[in-house]
């Protein structure tokens, strides 16, 4: 089989195939857990094939197909039962679409709220503490959900727009602050939210996004004709001319990170530079 199947191909997981993983993951849950599931006369621990078609509400001939690692063209819809009924992580959950399906499973359609949820107290003071440098959480989107200080006092305009993108592109004042706008800050952002947009071809905010820029700027549209692509501006040398600085200009180096526990954060950190390290 090939490695949707998972009989064959080490893939992402080890050499777990998907009947083995579904077996264990059967096998771990506590039938005395579940509400509603017949406890008394059990012959072993865990769940049953039946068990598990009961709790994701499909026939036990359907599941039994995923468990033997047939290729079946499983909807998502079915896996995330599946991983509900199963009590399944997240990594877990990633793995089962893999070795179903042969890719991982897609975020969900409108991720502003839960982004928003996921900014927490402890992700909050991470972001402070990169002070005296600015920092920034956006979410897929860009939408910004968190910041700290000193990216307030840098980036008023953009702190007010709530999003880091419709400011660069949208803003007049972000074309005179951000020097070199064109080659060193739209180019590679326009790269980057169309690296997202391939990524999620359904995600609505990045849709939206990209429309709204590509009709506020002439020059991102002629720029997104290129067609080029951009995963992230990790380690990229930029500078700025900002009102915060009194006109003075500075160099940043960006830093950008993501949040392990999160699929839809980003955190993005302008770390300033010395003349002699930025001329170097």
């Amino acid at each position: 089989m090939d490695s949707r199947g998972g009989q064959g191909d080490i893939g992402d997981f080890g050499e777990e195939s998907l009947p083995e993983l579904l077996r264990s993951w059967r096998r771990r849950a506590d039938p005395r857990t579940f509400p509603g599931l017949p406890v008394h006369g059990r012959r072993g621990k865990g769940l049953t094939h039946g068990d598990v078609a009961r709790l994701a509400g499909v026939s036990a001939r359907w599941y039994g197909a995923l468990e033997q690692g047939r290729d079946a063209g499983y909807s998502a819809d079915f896996l995330d039962r599946v991983s509900a009924a199963l009590r399944l992580s997240r990594a877990e959950r990633h793995a089962l679409y893999v070795r179903a399906v042969g890719r991982p499973p897609a975020l969900a359609a409108v991720p502003e709220a839960d982004a928003t949820a996921e900014m927490d107290e402890v992700l909050q003071r991470l972001v402070d503490r990169q002070a005296p440098d600015p920092a920034v959480v956006t979410d897929l989107a860009w939408n910004m959900v968190g910041y700290n200080e000193p990216a307030r006092l840098w980036f008023p305009g953009a702190v007010r727009e709530a999003n880091q993108m419709r400011w660069t592109f949208l803003s007049p004042e972000a074309r005179e602050q951000l020097l070199d706008w064109e080659e060193d800050w739209a180019r590679p952002y326009l790269g980057q939210i169309r690296y997202e947009r391939g990524n999620h071809p359904d995600n609505e905010p990045l849709r939206r996004l990209e429309r709204d820029i590509l009709a506020g700027s002439t020059t991102a549209r002629t720029i997104w004709d290129r067609r080029e692509l951009v995963d992230h501006g990790d380690g990229a040398l930029r500078r700025l001319r900002l009102p915060y600085h009194q006109g003075r200009e500075v160099a940043v180096r960006t830093i950008s990170l993501r949040p392990a526990r999160s699929d839809r954060l980003r955190i993005t950190v302008l770390m300033e530079e010395s003349p002699e390290a930025a001329a170097s």
